[in-house]
């Protein structure tokens, strides 16, 4: 048993050998010296390689789901070791394991092996034939189709599929594909389309500043958002660019005494508002609808989120502020021009601190309190702006207080230098062989992986600070 495993590593270390020497070769080959026709052919060969080598991807990683659980190399998931260790999307390293569990050999608990969830799909990948965005359109389309067929049919099913991505396009598949659901469920799943479709996508914030919102909404939300707009989105009414702005409903209308008393001035100054206003429909419906948000925030009804009343934290300096330039951050990530800060902060229910010198609050607690105060979250909020650990993305509002310079429970204390932000899962890395350690000159707070999960890889979380990335390393020795 032993004399096999060895003479089984010994192939693969010479089998990768070979692989990288072949590679290093064609790494010095001049391609502009091939006909247009022969590097054609090379192109079409080396995608039928990669296809093929990414079943070698999926059996390496197949294999180590079986022998191992993430828990025992350091990771929250096998989403998590991949993204940690080899430096990709959490995006791309979940497409990965869902691949290894779908295409991959699967492990009985004797021992035997299995054929993989996707038997089809992975004996084509492996000849080359399709390629990973069919295999995602076969998928799909097998979810839905166990709805209405039994489980001899998915099979059939699938096979038909492979045999049709053999042929053409993603593209064209996923016609295929979607005509055959049609035909399997003609009735369509529900008169309740909206409760299916209903969903609101808010991205991630453009190098511009802009975040793109999309979605569908259901019928009661659109109802709501429609008076809002018509009303608060009316031309003339909460204009930002408007040197007289004109908020909201003035008079109330609720108060027939005064409606009836200033009805006739509002209509001329509405109107008069009304002319000066150049935004288009879509920004009328935007900045009402930031009204109508910040409306809730200050009626101070949304209650305490994360030890914080739910308002929005935002952090920047006092040289910024008095200098009306610079960017602020909020505790959700979002990065807040300085004139957008004063004008958020003009209003009077919105808040900002200045730390420190300008806080009575204890930010030194010791062994007193186990759970940090508000102004130390602030403080937190500010310096950190989002979870610590290296990778994570989660801003200041999805993350928990962490005691980093010694956990709580070994004696750790709640001052302020010895805290850190960190999301929920990642907090609870410390049990799993991650330790945590503060730079003594900045502050900052450093993740050290367990020996199987450490790949070289920063210790420093640059996701909230990116300035950071752009200053060249120090020359090492």
């Amino acid at each position: 048993m032993v004399i096999g495993l060895a003479q089984n590593r010994d192939e693969v270390q010479a089998a990768l050998a070979g692989h990288r020497a072949t590679t290093s070769a064609l790494l010095d080959v001049d391609f502009t010296a091939l006909s247009t026709a022969e590097l054609l052919a090379l192109q079409s060969q080396r995608e039928q390689q990669a296809r093929t080598e990414a079943m070698i991807d999926h059996r390496i990683q197949a294999a180590l789901m079986a022998q191992a659980i993430p828990h025992e190399i350091g990771g929250k998931s096998w989403k998590d070791v991949l993204a940690t260790r080899m430096r990709i999307s959490g995006k791309e390293a979940s497409r990965r394991v869902t691949a290894a569990a779908e295409l991959g050999p699967r492990y009985a608990i004797g021992g035997e092996v299995l054929e993989p969830l996707l038997p089809a799909c992975a004996e084509a990948l492996l000849s080359g034939t399709i390629n990973t965005e069919h295999i995602a359109i076969i998928r799909d389309t097998l979810v839905e189709a166990k709805k209405y067929v039994s489980t001899a049919e998915l099979v059939q099913i699938e096979s038909d599929l492979v045999a049709a991505a053999t042929r053409d396009t993603p593209e064209t598949l996923k016609a295929a594909a979607d005509k055959l659901l049609y035909l399997l469920n003609q009735d369509g799943d529900s008169p309740d389309v909206a409760a299916h479709l209903r969903g609101l996508r808010i991205g991630t914030q453009d190098a511009d500043g802009l975040v793109h919102v999309q979605g569908w909404l259901d019928p009661e939300t659109a109802a709501y958002l429609t008076t809002v707009t018509g009303v608060w989105g009316a031309p003339g009414i909460n204009n930002p660019d408007d040197p007289e702005p004109i908020h909201n409903s003035s008079p109330n209308p609720l108060d027939d005494a005064e409606a009836e008393q200033d009805t006739a001035q509002a209509r001329q100054d509405q109107h008069a508002a009304a002319n000066r206003d150049t935004r288009t429909v879509a920004q009328r419906n935007h900045d009402a609808l930031k009204v109508a948000l910040r409306e809730v925030l200050m009626s101070k009804r949304l209650g305490q989120h994360g030890g914080l009343p739910v308002t929005v934290v935002v952090s920047t300096t006092l040289a910024e502020l008095e200098a009306g330039a610079g960017i602020a951050v909020t505790g959700a990530g979002i990065r807040m021009p300085m004139n957008d800060l004063i004008r958020l902060a003009s209003h009077s229910f919105h808040y900002l601190t200045v730390y420190k010198r300008h806080t009575a609050e204890p930010l030194y607690l010791a062994r007193t309190k186990r759970l940090a105060t508000k102004a130390q979250r602030l403080l937190l909020y500010n310096r950190d702006r989002g979870c610590t650990r290296p990778g994570c993305t989660a801003a200041a509002d999805r993350c928990e207080v962490h005691h980093a310079r010694a956990d709580w429970q070994h004696g750790g204390h709640t001052d302020a230098p010895d805290l850190a932000l960190g999301c929920g899962p990642d907090n609870r890395l410390v049990g799993l062989g991650w330790t945590t350690s503060i730079d003594p000159d900045t502050g900052r707070v450093h993740w050290h992986p367990p020996p199987l999960m450490n790949a070289g890889q920063d210790t420093l979380n640059h996701h909230f600070h990116p300035e950071e990335l752009l200053v060249p390393p120090e020359p090492s020795g």
